[in-house]
């Protein structure tokens, strides 16, 4: 075939193809190819249009030939990249559109094949930097900024996101998926009433939505305003009668009122609507713990590290996971998952572990290793990320209630299962000399970073009353960012003395514990502690406190010398604290 006519044959392709005949389009190609066999423009169409037909190999083949034939052109790399993404190849194809970048950098096609790949790799990051290198292309393009805001929020880049989202309703200001994840950013930054106002701005043009009203009932539901959060979680059902995150939300909202019944049948409902949504069957576990039916309850809080916001780092063993096989003769590693306190009240099951033959290292955080290195039924304490010894399985200590088939009434119980260290508490107690009245040890604030800790956390000053007690010696055992009410406080009376700062880690407040009469503290860490150590402690709780408190009641089957002081009203920890002074001059006197 002449180069002439071999052009007229290919430029009559093109048009075919472009017609969308493609059947002709094909055969077109094709007798370029018969005459031409390694004609790069007609391989590399040829294979766009095997791609475009859902043959992503064939194209992979096709174009890869051009590119071979023709390896200067970036388009033919940026269409391998295409075809090697649908067909599976992530790495090849990441490469070969990182390739078309370097030959163009300014190339549309080859930002657009890398950004889809980084989608599919889940590369946030890199995927917002990318479509903001394509905005720079094209910036009135309203569909990659909105891409891109996604992109951002997914990576946590939040404020980002809201300037992106900003810059998009600034050319379409009429963009429901705009205002929507606007209103996303803005609560991601804390910014509740603009999240609101976004949200609220969505819904004027959309007014039935049911995404952006959940995303509108979840704010409200940060600020504590439940009854406008429940309306627009049941308008959200009203809209979409089968949206599992509606029931889901709804559920937690009946959760946070304290009716847990209502929260276990939404959750229940929830799970059945989404039978892969973690979140609804961590929060079905949740409301059946708080209930004590402690079977299924444990069964569906093992969903727990499957939802998308969990908060601990996912552990990887070359062993298998125990699943409650025989353990005669077998070495288990049981690893911490969540919270100080988590780890203190779970590790009590590890000797049941012992009992049942097996020997049991213990994987923890740095603060606990001292600690619980004395712990029965435990052969050695890891340090977290330090090399595991030989084990057989691993397990978290979480799991261990559900892979030992707990209910409330087996609740290993013993009034002390950990102890403080004898030079420690010796140490400590030529610290705080000769007895002046009741001594009583103070902790007043958990980790912030917890979700609910502003909730939980009752702040130094509504223990004031407490420090204001006559015969009363009032010990700081605070650490961490609750530190700072020291200052907001104001002066603090003379029967106050704050250890907080010369406590190194856990082992210390232990041994500080063991001179102490009593223990008042938030739900957090040391109220665990003190418990596990057989002392007298008092736990003050918020409304909706954690499923491990059960729903009513003064005392706990995790620990026999605690006391639980509930909140009566949300928010009003006055009355729990005169509750508490109340019982205390009642002792005294």
């Amino acid at each position: 075939m002449e180069a002439s006519h071999s052009d007229a044959t290919l430029q009559a392709a093109i048009a075919h193809h472009a017609a969308g005949r493609a059947a002709e389009a094909e055969s077109a190609y094709r007798a370029v190819l018969a005459a031409d066999p390694g004609h790069p423009g007609a391989l590399h169409l040829l294979g766009m249009l095997a791609l475009q037909h859902g043959r992503p190999a064939i194209a992979a083949q096709l174009i890869g030939e051009s590119v071979r034939r023709n390896p200067g052109n970036p388009a033919g790399h940026s269409s391998l990249a295409r075809a090697l993404r649908q067909f599976g190849q992530l790495g090849t194809a990441r490469a070969s559109a990182r390739l078309a970048l370097a030959l163009d950098p300014s190339s549309p096609d080859g930002l657009d094949a890398l950004a889809d790949i980084l989608s599919d790799g889940g590369e946030h990051d890199a995927l917002a930097d990318t479509l903001g290198h394509r905005l720079a292309l094209t910036p009135w393009v309203t569909e990659p900024r909105l891409r891109q805001a996604h992109a951002l929020l997914f990576a946590g880049r939040n404020e980002e996101a809201r300037e992106a989202l900003m810059a998009l309703l600034g050319m379409t200001p009429l963009s429901v998926a705009g205002y929507t994840n606007l209103g996303v950013a803005l609560r991601r930054l804390g910014r509740f009433e603009e999240a609101i106002a976004a949200y609220r701005s969505a819904l004027g043009f959309a007014s039935g939505e049911p995404g952006t009203l959940n995303n509108l009932g979840i704010t409200f539901q940060d600020l504590g305003r439940y009854k406008e959060a429940a309306a627009c979680f049941r308008l959200s059902i009203v809209e979409q009668p089968d949206g599992s995150h509606a029931h889901l939300n709804l559920g937690l909202v009946a959760r946070d009122e304290m009716r847990v019944d209502e929260s276990i049948r939404l959750a229940r409902r929830a799970a059945t609507l989404a039978p892969a949504l973690a979140e609804a069957h961590t929060a079905l576990g949740h409301g059946l713990l708080i209930k004590g039916e402690f079977r299924e309850g444990f069964a569906e809080y093992e969903w727990r590290s499957r939802m998308a916001d969990f908060a601990s780092p996912r552990r990887d063993f070359a062993s298998p996971v125990w699943d409650g096989s025989p353990l005669a003769g077998r070495t288990v590693l049981v690893h911490d998952e969540q919270g100080v306190g988590d780890t203190i009240m779970f590790a009590r099951y590890a000797a049941l572990l012992q009992a049942q033959g097996a020997r049991v290292f213990l994987d923890c955080g740095g603060p606990l290793v001292r600690l619980l290195s004395s712990m029965p039924g435990i052969a050695g304490v890891v340090p977290r990320h330090d090399p595991a010894p030989p084990h057989d399985f691993h397990v978290s200590l979480a799991s261990l209630p559900h892979r030992l088939r707990a209910t409330l009434y087996t609740i290993p119980a013993p009034v002390a299962y950990l102890r403080a260290e004898a030079a420690l508490v010796e140490s400590w107690r030529a610290r705080l000399g000769p007895r002046c009245g009741l001594r009583i040890g103070l902790v007043w604030a958990g980790n912030p970073e917890f979700k609910s800790d502003r909730l939980r956390s009752p702040g130094l000053a509504a223990f004031r009353p407490l420090l204001d007690l006559p015969g009363v010696s009032v010990y700081g055992l605070q650490k961490g960012a609750g530190r700072g009410d020291l200052d907001r406080c104001g002066p603090l009376p003379a029967s106050f003395v704050d250890l907080g700062a010369d406590i190194a880690d856990l082992a210390d407040t232990a041994a500080i514990m063991d001179s102490l009469d009593l223990v008042v503290s938030s739900c957090t860490g040391p109220a665990h502690l003190a418990g596990a150590l057989g002392r007298p402690v008092w736990t003050v709780l918020p409304f909706a406190p954690d499923w491990r408190w059960l729903e009513h009641g003064v005392c706990t089957p995790w620990y026999p010398t605690m006391r639980l002081f509930r909140q009566e009203r949300r928010g009003d920890w006055s009355a729990v604290v005169a509750r508490l002074c109340g019982v205390l001059e009642g002792l005294s006197g």
